[in-house]
């Protein structure tokens, strides 16, 4: 369902107030892809730090995030149950007092809360058509782009000796 916004309505003021409310919005998100950017990466430098490959040689009984050596009785590892994956007790992360993970998939599901993907998948669960849409205010950004035909700058402040504290008051008409 598209939707066209109209903002011929506004008066030039409030234009500028919704122009610089989206500005700041739109600065903000990103600052988000950032952070979550940032989050990925350290989260793929976890996986690439420990990966067990082919082309690298490993011993049999090793950590398989820190490759450090497992025993055949005593400090044997255990099994993750998000990766499948033998890690040593250093490795593993306690999310309850029996229930933990490896490092990795930890870091996974925190990078999944911290950046909202989770929110994304069980709506993708529930609705498969939804998706990922343009935001609103990414479409009031190109409605008035297309209404006013110049490029949209972050509106700039009235002069001070323009605006008096107090002069505003309500016209009845």
């Amino acid at each position: 369902m598209a939707v066209d916004f109209n903002l011929s309505f506004l008066k030039e003021l409030e234009r500028e107030k919704v122009l610089e409310v989206l500005h700041r919005d739109q600065s903000l998100q990103k600052t988000e892809e950032e952070r979550t950017r940032k989050l990925k990466t350290h989260l793929q430098q976890l996986r690439w730090k420990g990966a067990k490959t082919a082309t690298r040689e490993y011993k049999e009984k090793s950590c398989a995030r820190c490759q450090k050596a497992l025993g055949r009785l005593l400090n044997r590892g255990a099994v993750c149950d998000g990766c499948s994956h033998r890690v040593c007790p250093e490795c593993q992360v306690f999310l309850r007092s029996l229930f933990w993970k490896c490092t990795v998939c930890y870091m996974h599901g925190e990078v999944k809360v911290k950046t909202g993907e989770w929110f994304f998948e069980e709506r993708e669960k529930k609705f498969p058509s939804a998706g990922r849409h343009e935001t609103v205010g990414a479409k009031l950004l190109k409605s008035y782009q297309r209404m006013s035909k110049i490029s949209v700058v972050p509106p700039t402040p009235p002069p001070f000796s323009e605006v008096n504290p107090g002069s505003y008051s309500m016209r009845e008409g």
